[in-house]
């Protein structure tokens, strides 16, 4: 017996059943998303991170924590950026913003890209240790300051450094 779609009655059924699936799966995927982010050190970090990339609402558990290291890359950037604009109003700290722009060069150019390809390759035990030195990074720049007799200008960049690699380690601990 055949199911006669030119009914309208039958098109919405089918439209109805449609949305439900949909509407399951989507419901399905933040449960993920929220089970993994409460694995974290910061639940309202990770959710807010992982959904503003729309690629979240598919991943697995790689995926997630490649869009946290990927977002650790784009604060890095913003972070020299910001060290930039404080190099020109502050000289006396000249010493200092240059180790730390140094640093989250590093985690620019050498952990976020150890990570990700670490991840990509299915070695998360490397990836774990780039995004474990994007936190270190953010604290020996809070560091410096002190030892040069600054207070820090960074102390919120900073640490905003060190709890999104923080995140980012406790997701990649997941695939270990």
């Amino acid at each position: 017996m055949a199911i006669k779609l030119s009914s309208p009655l039958t098109i919405v059924f089918l439209i109805l059943v449609i949305q439900e699936t949909i509407l399951f799966s989507a419901r399905a995927d933040m449960q993920f998303i929220e089970n993994i982010c409460k694995s974290t050190p910061s639940y309202d970090l990770c959710i807010k991170t992982v959904l503003a990339d729309p690629k979240s609402k598919d991943a697995d558990l790689t995926d997630l924590a490649l869009i946290v290291v990927n977002a650790l890359k784009e604060l890095g950037i913003n972070d020299i950026n910001y060290i930039k604009g404080l190099e020109n109003d502050h000289p006396e700290l000249k010493v200092p913003l240059d180790y730390c722009a140094d640093v989250y060069n590093t985690v620019v150019t050498t952990d976020v890209p150890l990570a990700v390809t670490a991840l990509t390759q299915g070695n998360p035990k490397f990836g774990e240790d780039g995004v474990a030195d994007a936190a270190v990074e953010g604290q020996a720049c809070e560091d410096t300051f002190g030892q040069y007799g600054h207070a820090s200008p960074m102390t919120d960049v900073n640490k905003n450094m060190e709890d999104l690699a923080n995140v980012a380690r406790a997701m990649i601990r997941m695939l270990l």
